[in-house]
């Protein structure tokens, strides 16, 4: 047996078996000339048995079999037997040369598995047009096999990459798994970062390139960039007919690129990534190595998406833990008694401060009816009627009046509040203490002892005063309820923190802004920003009310030296107000705010305009003194526009209001840029 020289390795490999030496080397030379086919030779059946077991699984795996069919020893029928027989060549093709004509030996040819057969003597171009034939029907068989394995690969590789909801896992997952879909030399998947791609995983064949060693792509640059841009997937097996290929980013370290295909990932329509491979290992890339590149790329983007949802879910869940934790510690901290009771009275849960007060735990007052842990009552109290409350899913408030061991008269208001729930027996209600004893008495005292009406404006301040954090802090309740669902326990907790936070408002900060205690902090700063962040906080109450903000907002104004934790409570009561002002207006509630520089240049203005109901002249003569106001009783105290007007004066600005009635107000407030301090 013999070896012909042999030609490129894309090339058909034919084994051509004849016991004439003359007639099988004339035969392979004519077919390395004119086909520039791999011949090999075999000059009886036994080499020819020998060279197709040595060839199975090597590069020169046998494609076709040109077979003398009369051999001595073994004949060309035994051959093709053997061939038929066995599980590794049993495909393949095979083309019998005969000498005789008759039908009996085409038909046992055809019968013992010859693929064609061709009669001794036979015309050259003939037999060359036969083989082409077959090695073109064998061609497009093994090419559909190799895409059937792809895709059931494709079909591995995306259940693989679905399987897991770690990030760093889909992408080791599917750049490892990637010769299961195309076999290449290298293949890499670059996530995007601040607007350039970086690589977060690589596989190389030969050069053990890691991630951090390949090339930082700046989005739009080389054929990289390009498709991350225009998320389309391409191939290149010419690198010179694209423009868009740059070696220098496009080239990974020390890697001769052929070829290459590039396949964008895409999550919810925007560009996230890129997945990319170099240098197929049988050829060029055609367009159902596109097809199944993007398919790859689809699969890996959906597993990406899924990764991020499951971390996304697992960060709130555990979000929502510490909101529940703190939640319940700020409930443990009010001061006031809380519990809860179900539709057949019975404790669900007691605040610390309620606990504190008995000696059973709350685990041990837990489904034992309040009347009685509380009262040590039979029924329910006769003043309670939080019996309203179960039964209409409606909040009640009521007041309760005794004397206590000193003597006095103690006066606590009562709060029920449903708790929402979809089920129809599970009704539940949180109920709130608050001792209003003090209150009461100190209101007493005020108005029996004229010489304490300044100490009584000093308490009535600090009421304000407290009152505009505690408004962030009832804001940022407002949107923990957005996030927590109707039926979680804590959901009324968060709206009961948001009511005591604007009834404590009144009492405690309007004495501290008064008496002048808090510090002023200067320094210099955005005016804009600070309107901003006071927007933000009663971002969700404005939405609530319905009402438009418009905001005109000079950003080329210079920064303002100033206490800037008290112009926020002064952007913060003004807004309170214009929202509070266009309450009753039926369409189109606007609030409009304007910063711009004043005409001196040394001073900017802001101005808070509404189109709310407006004030008579007389109004907006003592809208800036203590306790005057013109909402409706138990609305407000009057001090808030005092104590802006006060925090305006010690900033070395002014505070004007223009109004009408039914014409809307505007407040203009006028501050120096640099106020010397």
């Amino acid at each position: 047996m013999s070896t012909q020289p042999s030609t490129p390795s894309t090339k058909a490999h034919l084994l051509v078996v004849d016991d004439e030496p003359e007639i099988a080397e004339s035969l392979a030379d004519f077919l390395v000339k004119k086909a520039g086919y791999q011949i090999s030779l075999a000059h009886n059946g036994e080499q020819a048995i020998e060279f197709l077991q040595a060839s199975v699984g090597t590069k020169t795996e046998i494609d076709l079999v040109l077979l003398d069919m009369r051999m001595p020893a073994l004949s060309g029928l035994d051959v093709l037997s053997w061939i038929r027989n066995h599980p590794a060549l049993q495909y393949t093709r095979v083309v019998l040369l005969t000498a005789a004509a008759s039908s009996h030996d085409k038909v046992e040819a055809l019968s013992t598995g010859a693929d064609d057969y061709i009669t001794k003597p036979y015309y050259p171009q003939e037999l060359l047009a036969r083989v082409k034939t077959i090695l073109r029907t064998q061609q497009l068989e093994k090419q559909l096999q190799r895409q059937r394995q792809q895709l059931a690969a494709l079909n591995r590789v995306g259940q693989a990459v679905a399987a897991t909801l770690e990030t760093r896992e889909v992408l080791e997952t599917a750049v490892n798994s990637i010769d299961a879909v195309l076999d290449v030399d290298m293949a890499a998947i670059f996530m995007v970062k601040g607007g350039r791609l970086y690589c977060e995983h690589c596989r190389s064949m030969y050069n053990g390139l890691q991630p951090g060693d390949m090339t930082v792509v700046p989005v739009g640059q080389g054929i990289l960039g390009a498709v991350f841009a225009e998320q389309t997937a391409v191939y290149l097996n010419d690198l010179t007919v694209d423009g868009r290929y740059q070696p220098e980013w496009d080239q990974p370290p020390g890697l001769d690129v052929q070829n290459l295909i590039v396949a964008p990932l895409v999550v919810r329509g925007h560009s996230v990534g890129i997945l990319v491979a170099y240098n197929k290992a049988d050829g060029l890339f055609a367009n159902f190595d596109l097809d199944l590149f993007a398919s790859l790329s689809s699969a890996i983007s959906e597993a990406m998406e899924n990764s991020w949802l499951f971390q996304r879910i697992r960060l709130r869940q555990q979000e929502l833990l510490e909101s529940r934790n703190t939640l319940q510690a700020l409930i443990d901290g009010i001061p006031h008694p809380i519990y809860t009771i179900n539709e057949r009275w019975q404790i669900v849960s007691v605040n610390k401060s309620k606990a504190d007060e008995l000696p059973l735990t709350a685990e041990e007052m837990a489904g034992h009816a309040c009347y009685h842990v509380f009262f040590d009552r039979d029924k329910p109290c006769e003043h309670c009627i939080a019996h309203i409350t179960l039964a209409h899913k409606q909040a009640q408030r009521w007041s309760i009046h005794w004397f206590g061991e000193d003597h006095l008269p103690q006066e606590w208001d009562v709060n029920a509040y449903p708790i929402p729930s979809t089920q129809a027996e599970s009704a539940r209600v949180v109920i709130l203490w608050q001792d209003r004893t003090e209150e009461r008495r100190l209101e007493n005292s005020l108005m029996q002892a004229g010489k304490l009406a300044a100490i009584g404006q000093l308490a009535a301040g600090v009421a304000h005063e407290i009152n505009n954090p505690l408004t962030a802090i009832n804001a940022n309740a407002q949107m923990l309820k957005m996030f927590i669902p109707p039926e979680d326990e804590n959901y009324e907790s968060v709206d009961l923190i948001a009511r005591a936070g604007e009834r404590a408002t009144t009492v405690v900060r309007g004495l501290l802004d008064f008496a002048r205690q808090e510090h002023y902090a200067f320094m210099a700063a955005s005016v804009n920003d600070s309107i901003r962040q006071a927007l933000a906080l009663v971002k969700y109450q404005l939405d609530q009310a319905n009402i438009e903000v418009i905001q005109s907002l000079d950003d080329g104004l210079p920064a303002v030296v100033a206490s800037w934790d008290h112009m926020k409570s002064v952007w913060l009561n003004l807004l309170i107000n214009a929202r509070d002002a266009v309450e009753n207006v039926s369409e189109k509630r606007q609030i409009e705010i304007i910063t711009r520089i004043g005409t001196d240049e040394g001073h900017l203005q802001v101005l808070i305009r509404d189109n709310g109901k407006g004030m008579s002249s007389a109004e907006a003569e003592h809208i800036f003194e203590p306790f005057y106001t013109t909402k409706d009783p138990g609305k407000g105290t009057g001090l808030g526009l005092a104590t802006s007007h006060r925090i305006v004066e010690q900033h070395g600005g002014e505070i004007n209001v223009v109004s009408a009635p039914q014409q809307g107000t505007t407040f203009i407030i006028r501050l120096p840029i640099e106020n010397g301090r």
